[in-house]
């Protein structure tokens, strides 16, 4: 695959997707075709707090704002993301940055982890120093509902419809947020699925939408890392493409949070 060449324009949409065309050669039993894909934008995503850098994560430079909302409130930092003052997105040398105002009483400070590296895109937690910051207590939630198999077919069945930027270049995680019924209210994507996670979080915030009202539908595997960010948001349920880790199946019964993956006959039910 090479680097889109001049005389290769951006299709309509390609920008706003955060996509880029690239050629590259179709090999088949009959010869090679050249072809044109569209790839996802992956760029340095610097935040910062009260303009003091805290981490750079690797991210989709889409909904920025809610992937920094989403992010302080999904690893505990700021609990309550009202004290915000502001968001500052702007774009620097070889990335994006973003920058959160917040009174410092707004802050959890024992959350501020110490990192000693940048996180990669696949990864939620790369430069945590301890373990104690890796994986810490979660509260119980007090479930009061769980999906219906029939809600989570529905969603499932529809997911790929509402990942306009996944159409487009096929290589994206979507994270969506789902009504009790299983009808799809939107989506947010990311090359990274914890960023799509910060990024759905965020806007659940951000539009005041009652955390307890619906689930999560994710495209991936489930981490524990998604069961920390869900509990911490006080997200009930978490439902993804595939089967979770032994790590997150524990995190999930202790915090009581409903968990379920595709099965090949519907969902299959870890924590009910």
């Amino acid at each position: 695959m090479n680097v889109v060449p001049k005389d290769v324009k951006q299709p309509q949409g390609g920008a706003e997707l955060c996509s880029r065309p690239a050629v590259g050669e179709l090999q088949t039993a009959s010869g090679t075709q050249s072809v044109t894909w569209q790839l996802p934008e992956e760029v340095p995503v610097a935040l910062q707090i009260n303009s003091e850098p805290y981490t750079v994560m690797m991210s989709t430079p889409a909904d920025l704002r809610d992937f920094a909302v989403g992010f302080l409130v999904g690893e505990g930092i700021v609990p309550d993301p009202s004290k915000i003052q502001g968001i500052l997105v702007m774009p620097v040398e070889g990335g994006m940055a973003i920058d959160v105002a917040v009174p410092e009483t707004a802050i959890e400070t024992s959350r501020l982890a110490r990192r000693a590296m940048e996180a990669r895109t696949g990864c939620g937690l790369c430069g945590v120093e301890d373990i104690e910051s890796a994986v810490r207590p979660l509260q119980r939630l007090g479930r009061t509902w769980s999906p219906s198999p029939d809600a989570i077919r529905r969603a499932e069945q529809n997911l790929f419809d509402h990942q306009p930027m996944n159409r487009f270049n096929r290589s994206v995680h979507g994270a969506a947020w789902v009504s009790k019924n299983g009808e799809i209210q939107f989506v947010r994507e990311d090359v990274g699925r914890h960023n799509a996670l910060d990024k759905l979080i965020g806007a659940l915030y951000t539009q005041g939408i009652d955390r307890t009202d619906g689930f999560v539908l994710m495209t991936s595997r489930c981490s524990f890392e998604l069961v920390q960010k869900s509990v911490t948001a006080g997200i009930q349920a978490l439902v993804t493409v595939s089967a979770p880790t032994v790590l997150a199946l524990e995190l999930a019964e202790k915090a009581d949070l409903f968990l379920a993956s595709r099965g090949p006959g519907g969902p299959v039910v870890f924590h009910p």
